[in-house]
């Protein structure tokens, strides 16, 4: 089973990163308003006042709240408490100015900034991963203010231009560090035995349909089971005897030509006449020789349809079973993942009953003759 990464919702990624473009452009004004004329945007040392501690709230306020806007309530409350850490942390900093305790400020912004990134229903991984590039991108961020007013040509431009675009150069590299929010993990569930075992594009009998139908229900809950391995692969293992049993239907089917039955049907009744209209006994008993053997073609064929029709109502189940896990997984999404990993406890056991039972209808299948 391949898997790559790829960016999910591409104008959602940009966007968010020209809102904290501009949130960072705002809190370089607010900054550059409020602050001594003698700091630098983003340094916690040259801060004073109230604004040493209104300064970390507001950053990750305008950042936190520009890159993942607080719908719910606990999102709310996440960020409510990152706005706290990161004012008392670069008002801690302004106080502590010139001891080992300096980048109490930057690393305070970091971490508050860095926590509630990686809220908002993201996947474990995601989520530590969405941390940690916030904290990283938030601490480097800090250091684009002091870089530029080191610079010569800030110092033909007006005072409250320099922290305007240390502002926005912050935003846009936070803004940016979100793209872990963004990432996918996409999983090529179709591997080379299954992809040979899929019915052929354009089939368009029912058990061609069903397996289909089995395959779009796999593909989709498989995306959602990237933290349940166990799920994922009782459900590729099912699949996978869902489209070997299919096949096999479907070659038996295509051996047995259609209109087969209303052929035979009309050969018994032209041999049956030619019997009855017989006077010689020889004659009559090579008729009859040969009603026994259609006869028994036809027994053969009815055995066959019947043995087809449950075919098509096994996969029915079979299929309903792939699908309660796709609609489970994709309702994981929503819910919590305490709920989910009981829900799914009952559907891997239906998962591993429905291949059990596909098992026996195979090995029956297998030793029946064709």
């Amino acid at each position: 089973m391949r898997q790559s990464i790829s960016i999910d919702n591409h104008s959602g990624f940009h966007f968010t990163v020209l809102r904290t473009s501009l949130a960072g452009g705002l809190l370089g004004l607010l900054h550059g308003l409020v602050a001594p004329s003698t700091s630098y945007f983003a340094d916690p040392a040259g801060l004073s006042g109230s604004w040493s501690f209104f300064y970390g709230a507001s950053a990750v306020a305008l950042l936190g709240g520009a890159a993942v806007l607080p719908v719910r309530s606990g999102q709310r409350a996440l960020l409510g408490l990152a706005v706290v850490l990161g004012g008392l942390s670069t008002a801690l900093s302004a106080k502590w100015a010139g001891s080992c305790c300096a980048l109490t400020g930057p690393i305070g912004l970091a971490v508050a900034l860095g926590m509630y990134l990686a809220s908002g229903g993201l996947s474990r991984g995601q989520a530590a991963l969405a941390a940690v590039l916030s904290a990283v991108a938030t601490f480097a961020a800090q250091k684009i203010g002091p870089a530029l007013s080191a610079q010569d040509f800030m110092l033909e431009l007006p005072d409250r231009v320099s922290p305007l675009l240390a502002g926005l150069g912050t935003g846009l590299v936070v803004g940016s560090a979100t793209i872990a929010r963004h990432l996918k993990l996409k999983v090529n569930v179709v591997d080379k035995e299954l992809q040979g075992l899929l019915p052929a594009a354009g089939a368009d009998d029912e058990i061609a349909k069903l397996v289909t139908q089995a395959m779009t229900s796999y593909e989709q809950a498989a995306e959602c089971l990237d933290e349940h391995l166990q799920a994922r692969q009782m459900a590729e293992q099912l699949i996978k005897k869902i489209a070997r049993f299919g096949k096999k239907w479907q070659e038996i089917e295509a051996q047995t030509r259609k209109g087969e039955r209303a052929q035979l049907e009309q050969r018994i009744a032209e041999l049956q006449g030619r019997k009855d209209a017989a006077t010689d006994d020889s004659v009559r008993t090579e008729y009859e020789r040969a009603l026994v053997a259609l006869r028994e073609q036809l027994s053969y064929l009815g055995e066959i349809e019947k043995g087809l029709a449950r075919a098509v109502a096994r996969l029915h189940h079979q299929v309903a079973t792939l699908d309660r896990l796709r609609l489970a997984a994709l309702r994981h999404r929503s819910a919590g993942a305490a709920k989910f990993g009981e829900e799914l406890k009952t559907v891997v056991d239906e998962l591993q009953q429905a291949g059990q039972e596909l098992d026996i209808a195979a090995e029956v299948l297998t030793e029946s003759p064709n």
